[in-house]
């Protein structure tokens, strides 16, 4: 029934694009440009149906004028609305991004969680080529990987991880992972390593396929055994937000494709390379033949 199956909550990003500076307790900026639209977790489903997967999202929508906008930027994007969930006086996930040339901070507010069951999970999965998921979703609901274990299909994991967890605490968990893409500080401190090979390394030895990535210095991987370094192509940065989950979208995307390892981490590059040439993290501005485009520009070897 669908290609991708993505599992999280999603919230509307209040985007104040431009600051010269996050804001000091006590002083305001002011910013160039304003945007309200979906983000959060609906990135990467998203970008999967950009980039021409038929993708459903199990999510759930606020019953409020936030979430009609979020409804309606999923469903523009090509995200099949038939899992949307919107309980009456349900609130919508909200978070305010503070966007700075070089990095971003966030104001948050937690609506209403998307809920999850096994029955529904067992209907589900067997019907699609891939589950995608954040850590946290794991934890809060355990039977995630069993069922995707049980159907025989790939889930891939975004991290939200904090310090006070351990790998030792989500072993199990990532073992059950066809992928995991942490970013470097994630990956450190998940592993204890200070640098991001190591920590690569450390993950490597128990997720099949791991990428760790670094933002404008690129990523590394290891894909069934064999580490890459990757190098992104180069592309004026606007703003970050959404850029992992983007990231995300295109590596489903391309291992859905059976492409070579190469070719996998080249188009992953290149749609979080897309991501950061436009506020947000989903834009008309991203199109799947830019993406192609800048993928011949990006440059893996073999480490």
């Amino acid at each position: 029934m669908y290609d991708v199956l993505c599992v999280s909550d999603c919230c509307c990003d209040l985007i104040f694009q431009g600051l010269a500076r996050v804001p000091e307790a006590g002083t305001e900026e002011y910013c160039r440009e304003l945007f309200m639209q979906a983000g959060g977790g609906a990135n990467t489903p998203m970008g999967l149906a950009r980039l021409g997967s038929r993708t459903a999202y199990l999510t759930a929508v606020g019953a409020d004028d936030l979430g009609a906008i979020v409804r309606a930027d999923l469903i523009r994007a090509g995200v099949m609305p038939d899992l949307f969930q919107q309980a009456q006086n349900s609130r919508t996930w909200v978070s305010a991004v503070l966007s700075t040339p070089k990095d971003r901070a966030f104001a948050s507010y937690a609506g209403t969680d998307v809920e999850v069951s096994r029955s529904q999970l067992e209907e589900l999965v067997p019907q699609v080529k891939w589950v995608h998921t954040y850590t946290c979703y794991c934890e809060r609901f355990p039977f995630l990987t069993e069922v995707c274990r049980r159907a025989g299909v790939p889930l891939s994991l975004d991290s939200t991880f904090g310090e006070e967890v351990s790998l030792g605490e989500v072993q199990e968990m990532l073992s059950q992972a066809e992928v995991f893409t942490p970013n470097d500080r994630e990956a450190c401190l998940l592993t204890g390593e200070r640098e991001p090979l190591e920590a690569l390394k450390r993950l490597a030895a128990v997720c099949p396929n791991v990428v760790v990535t670094m933002g404008e210095q690129g990523s590394l991987a290891s894909l069934n055994g064999v580490m890459y370094r990757v190098l992104p192509p180069k592309v004026e940065m606007v703003d970050a937000n959404g850029a992992g989950d983007l990231f995300n979208a295109g590596l489903i995307r391309a291992r859905l494709k059976n492409l070579d390892p190469r070719d996998q981490l080249r188009f992953a590059a290149a749609s979080g390379a897309l991501a950061v040439t436009y506020p947000g993290g989903m834009s008309p501005a991203y199109d799947p033949g830019l993406v192609e485009s800048l993928a011949k520009q990006a440059e893996v070897r073999e480490l």
